[in-house]
């Protein structure tokens, strides 16, 4: 069944920015830290529908973690979503790029 009037979720896409140490792995990288604390910060506010890094290999931090990531975030509106997105420390450092996009679910349990 469509929900034509489903919720809206915005997702912003992490990639490597231009502070991104080549060759080193996503959970390795200098700043890593600070964008999990980020990361825990929203989930605690209750904004986390789903987030983490992109995997070349599955297996959690056994497996073989891919450059970025993704997080599915509630939002008032995309200006407020492309602030909590960009407020990121390691998108203030250059660590990391965000793109982030609004998204409507018309498919959902």
């Amino acid at each position: 069944m469509i929900d034509e009037n489903g919720p809206h979720y915005f997702v912003a896409f992490q990639t490597p920015g231009p502070k991104w140490v080549q060759g080193v792995q996503y959970n390795e990288q200098p700043e890593f830290m600070d964008h999990v604390g980020y990361m825990l910060n929203m989930q605690e506010q209750g904004l986390t529908v789903l987030s983490g890094p992109f995997m070349k290999k599955a297996g959690g931090l056994n497996g073989v973690l891919a450059d970025g990531g993704m997080t599915i975030f509630k939002a008032a509106d995309l200006a407020e979503a492309i602030k909590i997105g960009s407020d990121d420390p390691t998108v203030k450092s250059g660590m990391l790029n965000v793109e982030v996009k609004m998204m409507w679910v018309p498919f959902h349990l």
